[in-house]
């Protein structure tokens, strides 16, 4: 009864459960990021950009299953999608799934998406629709528009996009993801007054545009839609979803709000290592105090298997970035988790000199800028001076125990 007490929304305990997908009802907070989401998705189409673990899956899902007047929502997982048939025939079970409940739903549509079985596409054999996807791809998509009342917007809600781009670049090359960029902004052209889509990836997908200007794409396909990037949770909901696992937990704290703030000081309002770090209290067979909740903030870091996969902003430069830009990205990140707090530019130039002296100023800044954007560094003014630090206090943690 005591965690009932506390002066928070809706207190009703939660499971811990990391990495693990939630229900809509457990999924706490974001309701600032998803009012202002409907409202550009009334405009336009969106990417959501965030590193892992942040949540931007769950918002996602939130939006789908709470949903909202005037919209219908279509969500998928592209995560496991390495080919374009393999993305028409995903679009159609997952239209075939979320149209059943809708009333407005023509009978022939559903017909038609159900006859998608795993070595045919409508009638069409798999090799013929390898050459026919973009027809199919079309169809699929005016059927959806077709079967959804008129007064309802479309919102294709496409999770991990990136990452698809990425594996269907390296299965079926530069020039199909480039022709499958430029169909999806060719139909949100023809479709504008009612079709969305709303992509979501880890990766960045500057990062996939990148790679295709190099092998030759100077379009770029998705300056209509607007870019967003997910913060974390700000510190009222992170209070809120710690206090809830808190009250969840066999032996609950006798003061969950205390340890609460002292969680989100610890770890900030990254979701994932929330609940990472309660699981690992709900091991001690006692209520926790502040002293457990920073052990167990440091053993989240310092473990040897890498619970939270923090080993991720370290492996994936070598997947994504170049040879050269890797290795830059490694001098400079090594740099800026050497010192204490930011550094400036002049600094970091001379601490990557250390490491390789022929390193020119230039590719320092440009390396920087890179590292920004993908959200390893950030640039702020401190005492007058503008210097740089990790973006995220435990990767800056995780990456100094690893690396230095």
């Amino acid at each position: 009864m005591l965690c009932y007490a506390l002066d928070l929304p809706r207190m009703r305990p939660l499971v811990v459960n990391p990495g693990g997908r939630l229900g809509v009802d457990d999924i706490v907070g974001r309701e600032q990021e998803i009012r202002r989401y409907w409202r550009i998705l009334e405009r336009q189409g969106l990417v959501l950009g965030a590193e892992r673990r942040l949540g931007k899956t769950h918002i996602v899902l939130k939006m789908h299953e709470t949903g909202r007047d005037g919209f219908a929502t279509f969500y998928q997982d592209l995560e496991s999608v390495h080919g374009l048939t393999e993305l028409v025939r995903a679009l159609y079970r997952a239209v075939d799934h979320q149209l059943s409940g809708l009333k407005r739903a023509k009978r022939k549509a559903v017909d038609l998406w159900s006859t998608v079985l795993p070595k045919k596409l409508g009638n069409l054999d798999l090799p013929e629709a390898r050459n026919n996807w973009k027809g199919l791809l079309i169809d699929a998509v005016n059927d959806v528009l077709e079967a959804v009342g008129p007064e309802d917007k479309v919102v294709l809600m496409w999770d991990e996009l990136p990452l698809m781009l990425h594996n269907l670049h390296k299965r079926e090359g530069a020039d199909s993801v480039i022709q499958l960029l430029d169909l999806l902004r060719s139909l949100r052209q023809q479709h504008g007054a009612r079709l969305r889509f709303l992509f979501t990836g880890s990766i960045g997908l500057h990062l996939v545009l990148r790679t295709l200007r190099v092998a030759g794409n100077a379009n770029d396909p998705v300056n209509d839609m607007h870019l967003e990037t997910v913060p974390p949770m700000v510190e009222a909901e992170t209070i809120e979803l710690a206090s809830r696992l808190l009250c969840g937990l066999e032996h609950p704290p006798s003061d969950v709000e205390t340890l609460a703030r002292h969680l989100h000081k610890a770890i900030g309002g990254f979701p994932y290592y929330i609940h990472h770090i309660v699981d690992r209290l709900g091991e001690l067979g006692r209520p926790a105090s502040t002293t457990d909740i920073t052990a167990s903030a440091e053993a989240l870091v310092c473990a040897d298997d890498d619970p939270a996969h923090l080993a991720y902003y370290l492996q994936r430069l070598s997947t994504y970035y170049g040879p050269e830009e890797a290795r830059l990205s490694l001098i400079v990140l090594d740099a800026v988790a050497s010192q204490e707090g930011a550094t400036t530019m002049d600094n970091l130039i001379n601490l990557a000199r250390h490491t390789l002296p022929e390193v020119r100023d230039e590719q320092v800044r440009e390396t920087c800028l890179l590292l920004r954007r993908d959200h390893y560094l950030t640039l702020d003014r401190r005492d007058d001076v503008m210097a740089h630090d990790f973006r995220w206090h435990v990767v800056k943690q995780w990456w100094r125990h690893n690396r230095l």
